[in-house]
């Protein structure tokens, strides 16, 4: 088995391990069961390196976080949007992966995951898309901002949920945040869409 494969068997072992201490997650959508590894993962756009430099350095005693640190050069990284849409401060200290579904690490039709990295002081601008989601912050935290509820700022293990093409933004005023990203429903195979 390559190294490769085990920091990647590694990470979703963590993740699932992470999905299983919160409750929450559980209650949003079942963990699939027919998650294959993926044969070969596209390469990481070298402009995304500026975040995960800042990730790389970002120490956490939290078990999943350490799991991604040790496969970031495995995993392939990518930014939805463009430096027209959200400039250029914010795709320095911004990346994300697809940890299972049709195109993940890990292949699936029953679901999507995502891992999204936010460094200190961005602001994800208001957004939406059709399928449901959930945030669970992994390390740091983030606050939380969406159409209708109250604003709310979360650490570790807690969880906020969004409902198809409701509204939501994210603020990291304080601290970066990591977060583990859940999608169901309809509009799994589609992208945000900056409001």
């Amino acid at each position: 088995m390559t190294d490769s494969r085990k920091l990647r068997e590694a990470l979703l072992q963590e993740a699932q391990r992470f999905y299983d201490q919160t409750p929450a997650l559980q209650t949003f959508t079942p963990w699939p069961t027919d998650l294959t590894l993926a044969e070969k993962i596209p390469d990481t756009p070298p402009d995304i390196n500026p975040a995960l430099d800042v990730m790389q350095n970002w120490q956490s005693e939290q078990p999943f976080h350490q799991a991604i640190r040790r496969a970031i050069n495995v995993i392939s990284w990518r930014q939805t949007y463009s430096e027209a849409e959200v400039g250029r401060a914010f795709l320095d200290a911004f990346a994300y992966f697809e940890l299972f579904g049709p195109d993940g690490l890990f292949r699936t039709n029953e679901g999507r995951a995502y891992v999204g990295f936010w460094g200190q002081g961005l602001f994800y601008q208001w957004h939406h898309h059709l399928a449901e989601e959930i945030y669970a912050v992994v390390s740091g935290e983030a606050c939380f901002e969406a159409a209708g509820d109250p604003a709310v700022t979360l650490g570790p293990g807690e969880c906020k949920e969004h409902a198809s093409l409701q509204e939501h933004a994210l603020r990291t005023p304080g601290s970066p945040t990591l977060s583990l990203v859940l999608w169901r429903g309809e509009g799994l195979a589609g992208d945000p869409v900056i409001s």
